[in-house]
């Protein structure tokens, strides 16, 4: 079987010529640096790691105590960029590449802490923090990692370039889950082997991300620092604040973007537990369904996406990608209420056509918001308050559903109409900005 990889970088050698003149010397190193810390990141993506959890401490902790832990987990990814306004005012006139480098290795520390955890307590408590440290750790990454591919592709391209580079990526998270879940099914405690190896694999990467090039770093840093100069509180949450405060469009934009991305947040710790408590789905079909399919059809309809991001704004791309998650939440609810567990996977697949065009927009959306200088302070703000909407929506969601199942036993799997009416409401927010911005800039 070929070496997924070295697939990965050949045909990334083949693609080469193709490239703009200015991205050929970065593009190649950094396919083969994501794709090798993608191996290690596919370990703790919220839907593994929170089955992970679910299925190997079930019967050795409080079940109270394990529902929190699996909503923690499967909402770390997101929660996580809370600290991201820490993270840009620490980067703020300070080399990229050696900040990300650090931030990379802190992401696989986290990988050995799981691996350590014992099935009690305080191990339920061990494989959480790791699981959070990795991804607040990864936070800082996507908080510099936008900037470094401003830096180094063209506007008419960035689309087209992250949307190969997050591809790949996917795609290998999308196996990682998969050779976990069987791993997992005939050895239970493979984890502990497991992770270390991928923790290795990700240091590798991150050596490899560590010789690359940013293009104008030196004037990028010399704005940054004359910014710092001439506004004192440039960074950090007074920063952010002042942004939101000022920036209208942008400030409706994150408003928008709460609700809307706080109903995908709720829906899949609800998923796990529905899938877990009501239908006992093997723990491997719970990863394909919560994460490896989604990744694994985010590879085939990126560049759709991307071809339709760089086409415009992304208030407009919102306005029409916004309605594939919608539609993927209404048939997850179908599933549970019609109690037909095979729509699942219907709406599994539909969760990777859905992801694989927010995550684009997430990572570069809001350039078309900010200034250069200024691309980190606002990428700051938008993963800040992902991390706020993580951490809410899944605990929410998960307390909730723990309510009603214990004053109405078989009732708390409709708590999924509630992400339901947030992501439609959302969805329907984005097409409404989208026409006024038509208006707005439609010649007189």
């Amino acid at each position: 079987m070929p070496n997924p990889i070295s697939r990965l970088s050949t045909l990334s050698r083949r693609r080469r010529a193709r490239l703009p003149f200015m991205v050929r010397p970065t593009y190649p190193r950094e396919m083969r640096a994501w794709s090798l810390m993608a191996l290690a990141l596919g370990a703790v993506e919220g839907g593994v790691a929170g089955v992970l959890v679910k299925t190997s401490f079930a019967g050795h902790v409080d079940p109270g105590w394990l529902n929190t832990a699996v909503a923690l987990v499967t909402g770390a990814p997101a929660f996580a960029n809370i600290t991201s306004f820490l993270w840009a005012g620490f980067a703020q006139g300070r080399e990229k590449i050696r900040l990300l480098l650090w931030m990379m290795v802190a992401t696989m520390a986290g990988l050995i802490l799981m691996a350590a955890a014992p099935l009690n307590g305080p191990g339920l408590l061990l494989i959480t923090l790791g699981a959070i440290l990795s991804r607040c750790c990864w936070a800082g990454v996507t908080t510099l990692r936008a900037t470094v591919w401003r830096a180094n592709f063209p506007r008419s391209q960035m689309g087209n370039m992250a949307g190969r580079l997050v591809r790949a990526m996917t795609l290998i998270m999308g196996a990682t889950g998969i050779l976990l879940g069987v791993a997992l099914a005939s050895w239970p405690d493979s984890f502990r082997v497991i992770y270390p190896a991928l923790a290795l694999l990700g240091l590798t990467g991150a050596i490899t991300f560590s010789r690359l090039r940013m293009r104008r770093q030196k004037i990028l840093l010399r704005r940054e620092r004359e910014l710092e100069r001439r506004e004192p509180h440039s960074v950090g949450l007074l920063a952010m604040w002042h942004v939101l405060r000022t920036d209208h469009d942008f400030r409706r934009y994150m408003r928008l973007m709460f609700s809307f991305g706080g109903g995908n947040l709720t829906m899949t710790p609800i998923l796990i537990l529905i899938m877990s408590e009501r239908y006992a789905l093997p723990q491997l079909q719970q990863m394909l369904i919560t994460s490896s399919i989604p990744l694994l059809l985010m590879t085939l309809t990126i560049p759709l996406w991307s071809r339709m991001l760089d086409r415009g704004h992304v208030i407009h791309y919102r306005a029409r990608q916004g309605w594939a998650f919608v539609v993927t939440v209404a048939v997850y609810f179908l599933a549970v209420a019609l109690d037909l567990p095979a729509l699942f996977w219907l709406g599994s697949v539909l969760h990777g056509i859905g992801m694989a065009g927010g995550t684009l927009g997430w990572n570069l959306g809001h350039h078309d918001f900010a200034a250069p200088e200024k691309a980190s302070l606002y990428m700051g703000i938008h993963v800040t308050l992902t991390g706020v909407r993580g951490l809410i929506a899944p605990l929410f969601g998960v307390w909730l559903y723990q309510f009603i199942e214990h004053h109405w036993p078989g009732m708390g799997r409709f708590v999924l109409t509630i992400p339901l009416i947030v992501t439609t409401f959302g969805a329907w927010g984005f097409v409404s900005m989208s026409r006024e911005l038509k208006a707005r800039t439609a010649p007189s």
